[in-house]
């Protein structure tokens, strides 16, 4: 199966997904540009205002929609919206990972730099339709063990991974298990549109599968 199949829109550090069952999951949903109301689970990985947006939410939950989200972020969420608890899972980088009916286990992993303390969210391995998606959050760091055949990795270069084109090929030859390709995002603002195809030429002179997601920001 081709893992991009399953992949709707990259915008910022947001990712969409879809099963070929129509399973929707949602992470950091952000500038959705219609309101859908198709999410079976959302998950949000801090929170910043460019990953925890509620009018973005508003814009894909449904009445059963299930989230997934780290502790501040799960009390904001009460507030805003009219939620049942039980639909929410409250996540930290300690946590087990998490099956929910939609048929999507997430696997909080560290996610952590100056500007965001260990604590503060995670990063997540989300197994979706038989692939195994790593998605780094915004983090300085990969986190170890978090074996994935997608890895999409921030690489804005100023408040996540600076020195991107050196310090993300070599995490990732440090990796366990090398991704079978590396899909980079949450950059394009801050004068960064260019460090999709910057990440890519490192990482394919490393040897190493990398693809600009073709509908990025749309």
């Amino acid at each position: 199966m081709d893992p991009l199949k399953q992949i709707r829109a990259i915008r910022h550090g947001c990712v969409e997904f879809e099963t070929e069952d129509g399973v929707v999951v949602y992470v950091d949903p952000y500038r959705i540009p219609d309101e859908v109301n198709d999410a079976d689970l959302i998950i949000i990985t801090h929170g910043h205002d460019d990953h925890y947006s509620p009018e973005d939410i508003a814009r894909v939950r449904k009445s059963d929609t299930c989230f997934a989200a780290p502790r501040d972020v799960v009390r904001r969420l009460l507030a805003d919206f009219e939620l049942d608890r039980d639909y929410i899972s409250e996540l930290s980088y300690e946590t087990p990972s998490t099956y929910f009916e939609c048929g999507a286990m997430v696997t909080p992993v560290p996610a952590y730099n100056k500007n965001h303390p260990i604590e503060s969210g995670f990063g997540c391995v989300l197994e979706l339709g038989g692939v195994r998606y790593y998605l780094s959050g915004d983090t300085d760091v990969l986190a170890d063990g978090a074996d994935c055949d997608v890895l999409l990795v921030a690489c804005d270069g100023i408040y996540n991974m600076p020195d991107f084109e050196t310090r993300i090929p070599a995490e990732i030859a440090d990796m366990d298990e090398r991704p079978g390709l590396v899909i980079p995002y949450h950059y394009g603002d801050w004068g960064t549109q260019e460090n999709g195809a910057k990440l890519c030429r490192a990482l394919t002179a490393a040897g190493i599968r990398c693809e600009e997601f073709e509908s990025y920001g749309e």
